[in-house]
């Protein structure tokens, strides 16, 4: 008995926490809104891209019909993530942007604001982050941070996209 009632509740989750895969041609899309080719009901689960039938090159997530993430995958016999992108659930647009390396580490970031404005770009390598710029209205506005090369550690000033200001530190030795 208690078999049996542990089969249920894992099938019942299962169907739960199970999203419908298609593609494209099975989900139009109207309004800004997606809907499902076969009943014209809005579409919750993802949408694949493939070329080749089974080379998986793209990957979007909808909610109710609403684009809220987005994958794009490195041209390779593994699926490994090159770009994600996640979308304000208000009007579409992008949030963040987030690019990878071949062995899945961040190497640069986008955020946005609901207008499509950027907000903030940073970039990362081997984990650490080696470039950070804030904008205002896509201009550089704020502190710019950067370590280059050598390892020294720079920081300018932007003001609505012109520099003000720039220093410059060595490393410890």
């Amino acid at each position: 008995m208690k078999k049996c009632l542990w089969l249920i509740i894992i099938l019942f989750t299962f169907k739960l926490y199970s999203q419908e895969i298609l593609t494209k041609e099975h989900v139009y899309t109207e309004n800004n809104l997606a809907y499902k080719v076969k009943n014209n009901q809005l579409f919750t689960g993802k949408i694949q891209n493939f070329k080749h039938k089974n080379h998986l090159l793209s990957e979007f997530e909808f909610t109710e019909g609403i684009l809220v993430k987005g994958k794009v995958y490195f041209n390779g016999k593994e699926k490994i993530v090159a770009e994600e992108r996640y979308f304000f659930i208000s009007n579409r647009k992008v949030e963040r942007k987030i690019k990878y390396s071949l062995d899945h580490k961040i190497i640069w970031t986008e955020y946005f604001d609901e207008y499509g404005n950027k907000k903030l770009e940073e970039d990362f390598k081997d984990g650490i982050m080696i470039y950070s710029c804030p904008y205002s209205n896509n201009k550089k506005h704020g502190k710019v941070f950067s370590i280059n090369k050598k390892g020294e550690r720079n920081e300018c000033v932007y003001e609505n996209g012109k520099l003000i200001k720039t220093d410059k530190e060595k490393p410890n030795d």
